[in-house]
């Protein structure tokens, strides 16, 4: 789901996903109202002091778990990743990306990553991923590498964790992979606190119970900065 609002939380425009899951017919029914209509009231408070604080401040939050109420008072858990809306270079207002974890339980289901004992390594990052490169699961030595907590990470894109050295990397290993190929790759992570460290990516596929591959786990171990390949310079 995707929505647009302005810096006082009024909905400029959303797609339609967003329309349909929130109970409604129309996107002329939605834009124009306040994003607070669409918040539960365990998160209302914490969507004020963010409006409050992305207008003063412009500082992106960083994505986390919150709660949706559709019109009928349904409540949708989703993870919220927030960007900058410009017009002619202009920030005027936030773009929000919004994944339904109830899609997430799902694929977690299908990996039942739980029950591997070999899923958890002090020594190796792990990370397990849809088709499409949402993050479903991964391990404590992760979350402690990059200091996230684990609902900060569970329903996000796995380039927020990349840094931007990197992203072009991990999307031709990402596109590679689903054409048939598994490759290593150096992939230079970026920690919550913004710093940067290289790692060796392997993968392994996920597959559902008729056999379909479906996502990925991809194994991530530090390595001596020494030994990544410089970015290449333009």
């Amino acid at each position: 789901m995707y929505r647009s609002v302005d810096f006082d939380g009024t909905i400029l425009d959303c797609n339609q996903y967003y329309v349909v899951r929130m109970g409604y017919n129309t996107l002329n029914e939605v834009v124009g109202q306040s994003i607070l209509d669409h918040t539960t009231d365990e998160c209302r408070e914490e969507m004020i002091g963010m409006l409050t604080a992305w207008r003063d401040t412009s500082m992106i939050p960083i994505s986390k778990q919150t709660q949706l109420k559709t019109r009928e008072g349904e409540v949708v858990t989703v993870m919220r990743t927030m960007r900058k809306k410009y017009k002619d270079d202009v920030v005027i207002g936030i773009d929000t990306e919004l994944r339904d974890m109830a899609g997430i339980k799902k694929i977690q289901n299908i990996y039942n990553i739980s029950a591997r004992d070999d899923y958890e390594d002090p020594h190796i990052m792990r990370r397990s991923v849809d088709y499409m490169g949402t993050i479903v699961a991964c391990s404590q030595s992760y979350l402690n590498n990059l200091g996230y907590e684990k609902d900060e990470v569970i329903g996000i894109s796995l380039y927020e964790h990349t840094a931007p050295r990197s992203q072009g990397n991990l999307h031709a290993n990402m596109e590679n992979w689903r054409a048939g190929y598994r490759d290593k790759a150096v992939i230079w992570m970026r920690r919550k606190d913004g710093s940067e460290f290289p790692t060796m990516l392997t993968s392994t596929d996920e597959k559902d119970d008729k056999g379909m591959i479906v996502g990925r786990t991809v194994a991530l171990v530090p390595i001596d900065p020494s030994d990544a390949p410089s970015p290449k310079k333009d």
